[in-house]
């Protein structure tokens, strides 16, 4: 009834999920991070804010429309985020989508809901990766800022970066630069919402950060160019990644970073947990990251009827 394959096919197809090119009776897209963007053709349920950011990043029209059988509920992974609430008549299926119970920056966490079926992302599915509390990240975020004169900040440009760049505003006046990407996302962000960042591009600006004088802010696959680094050796700057996989010292090597914050848009392993408990449901599926992990926990320490879906997608460690 339920499998993994170019997105999440649930009662025999009858409705996909967050499939970049299959297609069911029914189109869900839960966000607009290109590795769950619906590229197809035909109707799609999503958010509003959702499809003006799908549209913006993929330079077409999408058909949004509501669904009788589904109620979106926000998520609190990124602006305009859903999960999905289907009702079949005899059960409901929950569909989480990209998940986070916690409030951050600007942005509400997930408020669970009861199913019969919880089908939901796994990215951080062991102890390991147990997130320390949100308060004491963003206050250890915004006190590094505070003390660092030239600081090179990276995230994913759509979701992290607008929150990095909120976290910057509440403790610094120094002008936000931003690589392209990133002011792409904020213009549809700002036209949207009641949320302005007034960066400056990137491209124009490379001399205010040589000197020392700006906030630098860009997607994590431009932290190891090598224009970004001369930039940094230049100006004598610091780079900080921003993610859950800061929680293991692998991350800030891979990334060539000096400094990593662990700031997750996803649930850490304690918040998946406790997301399974308010649902309470009979059957539950997990996918991406530790998600054969999580379901044998969830069997043998919380007593639930667990199994991950078979994985064929690109991994989540960016998002």
């Amino acid at each position: 009834m339920i499998r993994e394959k170019d997105g999440i096919h649930i009662e025999n197809g009858k409705y996909v999920a967050d499939s970049r090119k299959a297609s069911g009776d029914i189109n869900i897209a839960s966000h607009a991070h290109m590795d769950h963007a619906f590229q197809g053709n035909g109707e799609v349920v999503c958010s509003e804010l959702t499809r003006k950011l799908l549209e913006s990043r993929l330079g077409k029209k999408i058909s949004r429309i509501d669904h009788e059988s589904i109620e979106l509920i926000d998520s609190g992974h990124i602006l305009g985020s859903s999960s999905a609430l289907i009702d079949t008549g005899d059960k409901k299926i929950l569909y989480t989508g990209d998940v986070s119970i916690r409030d951050r920056a600007y942005i509400d966490g997930f408020d669970p809901v009861e199913a019969d079926i919880l089908i939901t992302e796994s990215t951080y599915g062991i102890p390991a990766y147990s997130l320390p509390p949100q308060g004491v990240i963003e206050n250890n975020i915004k006190d590094w800022i505070s003390d660092t004169d030239s600081p090179y900040l990276f995230g994913y440009s759509l979701g992290k970066a607008q929150k990095i760049q909120w976290l910057v505003k509440q403790v610094t006046d120094r002008p936000i630069i931003a690589h392209g990407s990133v002011l792409k996302m904020n213009k549809v962000v700002e036209k949207n919402t009641d949320l302005i960042f007034d960066a400056k591009p990137y491209g124009e600006n490379k001399e205010m950060l040589r000197n020392g004088e700006g906030v630098f802010i860009g997607p994590t696959r431009f932290a190891k160019t090598d224009a970004l680094e001369k930039l940094v050796e230049a100006s004598n700057g610091v780079k900080a990644g921003f993610s859950g996989w800061g929680m293991t010292e692998s991350y800030k090597y891979r990334g060539g970073y000096d400094k990593v914050f662990p700031f997750s848009d996803h649930c850490g392993f304690d918040d998946l947990v406790e997301m399974v408990r308010k649902v309470d449901p009979k059957e539950v599926y997990t996918h991406h990251g530790f998600d054969s992990e999580f379901a044998s926990y969830l069997k043998r320490e919380e007593g639930v009827n667990a199994r991950a879906l078979k994985q064929n997608q690109s991994s989540l460690t960016d998002f």
